[in-house]
């Protein structure tokens, strides 16, 4: 946990790096924010606005609030938000880590967490990227690093951010706007449905979700690539 300010301090620093005479003005940046609050702070709301001016590209969690509805900046209209997915074979198939989704095209392989922020009205939610028992580095003890299943919002939004990273990399001169509108031109529609999956825990279970939880569907990052290809900034 933390205050906003010092997250609008981290924000407006990575800007400034960015801006003009700043050491990284002609090298694409982007900050991945797996964090959110219940509101828009003014501080956060100056500092992102001020970092997508100077061409910093700004990828944040939804939020793990189910349908009580998305955190801040997530939520943010500027903010490339990201909702988390999760596949029907996580543990049928022995995880993301031990096996590959057969086809990724598949809407059927996929569904919206039930954790996963929905987008109330005033929200804006983009896309949904894998976000359902992720695994990757974690410090057990102080000192002593190992490897952990974890779901979230803040595990999809890496994937994005990874996304735009390749994007930027490819063309520098790519925009906030630009690369939320390639990402979501891209992204695989995912509508209102329901998966039977297996949890862990509980065993057999029914997940279902709402077109409030989806944005505009799952985003990849080979999809993402190939329709950047052709894009055009407007």
């Amino acid at each position: 946990s933390g205050w906003s300010s010092v997250v609008a301090r981290g924000i407006t620093y990575i800007g400034d790096l960015k801006a003009e005479g700043g050491p990284l003005h002609d090298y694409p940046v982007v900050i991945n924010m797996s964090l959110g609050g219940p509101e828009l702070d003014a501080m956060e709301k100056v500092a992102v606005d001020y970092a997508i001016g100077q061409g910093v590209i700004i990828v944040a969690s939804a939020g793990n609030e189910g349908t009580a509805g998305m955190g801040y900046p997530g939520a943010y209209e500027p903010v490339i938000s990201v909702a988390a997915s999760g596949w029907v074979g996580e543990w049928t198939s022995g995880g993301w880590w031990a096996s590959n989704v057969p086809d990724p095209t598949d809407i059927n392989q996929f569904y919206i967490t039930d954790f996963s922020s929905r987008e109330l009205p005033g929200q804006y939610l983009d896309v949904a990227a894998p976000g359902s028992w992720i695994v990757g580095p974690y410090q057990k003890n102080s000192g002593q690093l190992s490897y952990y299943y974890l779901g979230g919002t803040s595990m999809a939004s890496p994937h994005v951010a990874g996304i735009a990273a390749l994007l930027v990399q490819e063309r520098p001169e790519l925009i906030q706007g630009d690369v939320e509108a390639i990402l979501k031109g891209s992204a695989i529609y995912l509508p209102a449905g329901c998966r039977d999956i297996m949890d862990p825990n509980a065993g057999p279970t029914t997940i279902c979700w709402d077109d409030d939880a989806t944005g505009a569907g799952l985003t990849t990052a080979d999809a993402a690539i190939a329709y950047m290809l052709s894009y055009e900034q407007p």
